[in-house]
């Protein structure tokens, strides 16, 4: 065939052509922009590659390496029932995830992990999922090697050993019998310094800051067997719609809410946050920080993605203390303030 002999494209057709090309190279590049960065390799990449089930297999695998956290970087981020993670505690860690939440059930004196009384499990306890790893963790970053010359405690990150984490426990049966055993668990956290606490008049940070919620009582955080008005290593999950002096930052650290609880699941529509609701959220985010509380927003819609992204994002623009995410790898890695341009949605 005579190229020469073949038609031009119509003018309305060529413009079509290109129009096409231009958006398909703008989209190759923003999904680009956000594909997440690849993970760094450290002692808990492979820590994670090795991990079993508590119990599983002898010896067991590590809970630490050298090299630990290396290169990630601390972020207020907050994982909602962690221990139904592949490997619970640690892939948080290794996002630089700062929550970590356990739901506790106290049964015949042992408490179990999960999220109904028919999902415990003999070897997912509180200590063989989270205690005893953490042990580990701090009794290794702490080790003294005859160079380093610091004399505080350090925590679980490399980059900023005084940035602490916050374990939550999310008490599902009675909570005085169920708070008192979680914190007779945490007594050797408590005497080795690693637990943040008030003192009488201030906070004084460690490692490992406890955060009590579900069915922890607020008059047992307060007073009970290990707190009182001179020592409390258990902070409150505060009510976030109903914030008032009696939470400050003596016995509460969290104030949180439910947001489909807040306005409905049918309320919040696929764009996102309404302009009230936003103001609602604004008004509650700074009443929390008046406080000197972090405030926390779960049960967000988890679908579409672009939903759950676009109220992440709101959630961020307003300041809220911690975001709270189900999908840590998205929250965490993924660039979602990308996710929608020009009305597409790239998630």
């Amino acid at each position: 065939m005579d190229i020469h002999s073949l038609s031009p494209l119509p003018p309305g057709n060529f413009r079509i052509l290109i129009h096409k090309r231009i958006t398909h190279s703008v989209l190759l590049a923003l999904t680009r922009r956000l594909r997440p960065l690849p993970v760094s390799q450290n002692g808990l990449t492979k820590i994670i590659s090795q991990w079993a089930e508590p119990g599983s297999v002898n010896p067991a695998p590590p809970s630490w390496l050298p090299n630990f956290s290396q290169d990630i970087h601390p972020k207020n981020i907050h994982s909602h029932n962690d221990y139904w993670r592949r490997v619970p505690l640690f892939e948080a860690l290794s996002l630089g995830v700062k929550g970590v939440e356990a739901d506790c059930h106290l049964v015949n004196g042992e408490i179990y992990v999960g999220h109904t009384s028919q999902s415990l499990r003999p070897n997912r306890t509180l200590k063989s999922l989270y205690l005893d790893p953490l042990t580990s963790i701090l009794e290794a970053q702490n080790a003294k090697n005859g160079i380093a010359t610091g004399s505080g405690i350090d925590g679980v990150w490399d980059v900023d050993g005084s940035i602490g984490i916050v374990l939550m426990t999310d008490l599902k049966t009675e909570g005085l019998a169920t708070l008192d055993a979680v914190q007779a668990q945490l007594e050797p956290f408590r005497e080795k310094g690693w637990l943040t606490h008030w003192n009488g008049t201030s906070i004084v940070p460690g490692p490992i800051l406890h955060v009590g919620t579900g069915n922890t009582p607020f008059e047992a955080v307060l007073n009970s067997t290990y707190n009182n008005a001179t020592y409390r290593s258990v902070f409150f999950d505060a009510p976030l719609d109903a914030l008032s002096t009696t939470y400050n930052t003596s016995n509460s650290y969290y104030t949180s809410i439910s947001l489909s609880h807040l306005f409905g699941h049918s309320k919040i529509p696929r764009s996102g946050l309404t302009k009230s609701q936003m103001i609602t959220v604004k008004g509650q985010i700074e009443k929390a920080t008046e406080l000197g509380l972090v405030s926390r927003y779960w049960d967000i819609p988890a679908w579409p993605v672009s939903t759950r992204m676009k109220i992440w994002r709101q959630l961020e623009d307003l300041g809220v203390g911690m975001l709270n995410a189900d999908q840590i790898d998205e929250a965490a890695r993924w660039n979602w303030r990308w996710c929608t341009v020009l009305g597409i949605s790239l998630c």
